[in-house]
């Protein structure tokens, strides 16, 4: 286990025992992340902006049912994942009830499959397993390209800033993140 995941687990165990320091510093620390991974998913910089904030209410409110089966980073984001689908499905139901027929009927109707093709028991059971493979994976990369990996996605770092921080050359750095990447992307095609 990394230092990243084990001071986690120690800040989860103190906001779970009521501590609203260790809770912040965890929203600290995954804001950033967390609103880079649903870019992916959300285009309106307040929706994400929303989807983040309403993400950490639901962690919050929800702290004492982490059992540290995964690291709390696939958990938050499991919850950012979630609640940005219900968003896109509310965004749906509003755009249903004021739109009128033309190319937009067509847009809400794409937005709706692929809403409700998110909310299956199917697809919640593949997303679960996708982090699942994705931390395994995570987990068995080598510590310098798993530390240049999350240093890069999670946290939002330069290369050159990934570079001085592991003291090693930016071309380091890059090669560490490109092997990790592939490795990611690899177990990702098996599933």
């Amino acid at each position: 286990m990394n230092n990243r995941t084990e001071e986690d687990r120690n800040l989860v165990e103190l906001a779970q025992t009521g501590d609203s320091r260790a809770f912040e510093t965890l929203m600290r620390r995954y804001t950033m992340p967390l609103s880079r991974f649903l870019q992916r998913y959300l285009n309106d910089s307040y929706d994400i902006e929303d989807a983040v904030q309403e993400t950490f209410i639901k962690a919050y409110l929800g702290i004492n049912q982490f059992r540290g089966d995964s690291a709390f980073s696939t958990w938050i984001f499991r919850i950012g994942i979630n609640v940005a689908k219900h968003g896109l499905m509310l965004k749906h139901r509003q755009g249903v009830q004021q739109s009128d027929v033309g190319d937009k009927d067509a847009d809400s109707k794409e937005l709706a499959e692929a809403a409700a093709d998110f909310d299956t028991p199917d697809s919640k059971l593949e997303t679960k397993e996708v982090l699942a493979l994705l931390d395994a994976a995570l987990d068995s990369l080598p510590e310098e390209q798993r530390t240049s990996f999350e240093l890069r996605e999670l946290e939002g770092l330069t290369y050159e800033e990934i570079a001085w921080q592991m003291h090693c050359p930016v071309g380091t750095v890059r090669s560490r993140i490109h092997r990790a990447r592939d490795t990611l992307a690899a177990a990702l095609k098996t599933h």
